[in-house]
């Protein structure tokens, strides 16, 4: 099934553009998309931890209630609100809060691609590829905070309404600790001109920053109590990845190329600042690759936007638009098979399941979750089939 959506995404978008545009095709893709992620079940390494942790902190805040003390909170106070009054007041499922997360993220998502995209097939093409299945499909708080950073936030910092902006960041923060890192975008509106010699310089230094300071930077922010705990935890399960960084090299590469095109303080130069600026952080964080995705993936979203610039606006012949396409079907065929074969791998799945079986799993048949992955004992206990 996830085969059969990445060659209708690839088909739908080539049609697009090479040939032209079609509003009926786009939506169609999309609730195609918006069914899968939402129906899924039992997808992603962290499906079922979350089942977890919408059950746990929604008991947590009814203790909080009742006993009055904050000390029963462990997750963010916002994401325990929400499971409690989803869990608790509602008497819902976590599996349906799951699929709420999931839904509205992708949502968002789309509503973002067809406000701001020229080729809005190519762009849910590049978003399935690179982002769909990690974020809407498994890190769904995350998903959720960087579909609302972009899609809510990003107007109010491009007018400089930074009160409007602050409360969407604190909103977020209170239901995933990464967003703390929105907190220090506002510095990118200071930045009036810029260019590719100094983009070069300052990506230099950052990489050295990366190499020389990695570990004094974790033992700085560990000494931060709010999040301390998760820092020290991130750069303990994780180390540098060669192949990740020169995956972000030859993509960065091409779209930093575009500063030349778009019109200074312009919403697309915002775009770019930020991820510039996202670039840069994951250079200094690199020797973690958790750590560095967490904190950069609010600026990478903007890449289903840019690279299709890329291609609309740098590749101007027919034949380098051609050859343009192909360099971004090809760096986004690499990443789907990557990321597939990270979730097989993540996901304890069993030997028998790889690339080209991996399985899609719905609602409507839970008990087949069993038979392609191993499941912890302590998360079964979570699992209804009724």
């Amino acid at each position: 099934m996830y085969h059969f959506i990445f060659t209708v995404l690839l088909l739908a978008s080539t049609y697009e553009f090479f040939s032209e545009s079609s509003k009926k095709i786009g939506i169609y893709l999309f609730f195609m998309l918006l069914i899968f992620v939402t129906l899924r079940y039992g997808q992603g390494s962290d499906y079922f931890n979350y089942i977890y942790l919408f059950t746990n902190s929604s008991e947590e805040f009814e203790r909080l209630i009742t006993n009055g003390d904050f000390g029963h909170i462990t997750t963010e106070l916002g994401f325990s609100i929400i499971s409690f009054i989803w869990l608790k007041l509602f008497n819902l499922t976590p599996e349906s809060l799951s699929a709420l997360y999931s839904a509205v993220s992708f949502i968002l998502i789309w509503l973002f691609i067809k406000k701001y995209s020229v080729k809005p097939i190519l762009s849910l093409f590049i978003f399935y590829c690179t982002f769909y299945l990690i974020y809407p499909f498994s890190g769904i708080r995350q998903g959720l905070c960087i579909s609302i950073f972009i899609y809510y936030a990003i107007p109010h910092l491009q007018n400089k309404n930074y009160l409007k902006y602050y409360l969407w960041c604190f909103l977020l923060f209170s239901i995933h600790f990464s967003s703390i890192i929105l907190f220090v975008l506002p510095v990118v509106n200071l930045l009036k001109n810029y260019n590719l010699k100094q983009v070069t310089i300052l990506s230099i230094a950052a990489l050295g920053v990366g190499v020389v300071l990695s570990q004094l930077l974790f033992s700085f922010f560990a000494t931060l109590d709010l999040i301390g705990g998760k820092v020290g935890s991130y750069a303990q399960s994780s180390s540098f990845d060669i192949l990740s960084l020169m995956l972000r090299v030859v993509i960065f590469v091409p779209i930093v190329l575009t500063y030349h095109i778009y019109e200074r303080n312009s919403i697309r130069d915002l775009f770019l600042k930020i991820y510039i600026l996202g670039f840069l952080l994951y250079l200094v964080f690199m020797s973690s690759a958790l750590i560095s995705s967490r904190i950069n993936v609010y600026m990478r979203y903007f890449e289903i936007i840019m690279l299709v610039d890329v291609l609309q606006y740098l590749f101007l012949k027919k034949t380098n638009k051609v050859i343009g396409y192909a360099y971004i079907v090809t760096l986004m065929t690499f990443l789907y098979v990557k990321n597939i074969n990270s979730f097989i791998d993540q996901g304890s799945y069993y030997s028998h399941v790889n690339f080209y079986n991996y399985p899609y799993i719905t609602f409507f048949e839970k008990d087949k979750v069993q038979e392609s992955r191993y499941i912890e004992p302590y998360f079964r206990t979570y699992i209804i089939y009724d």
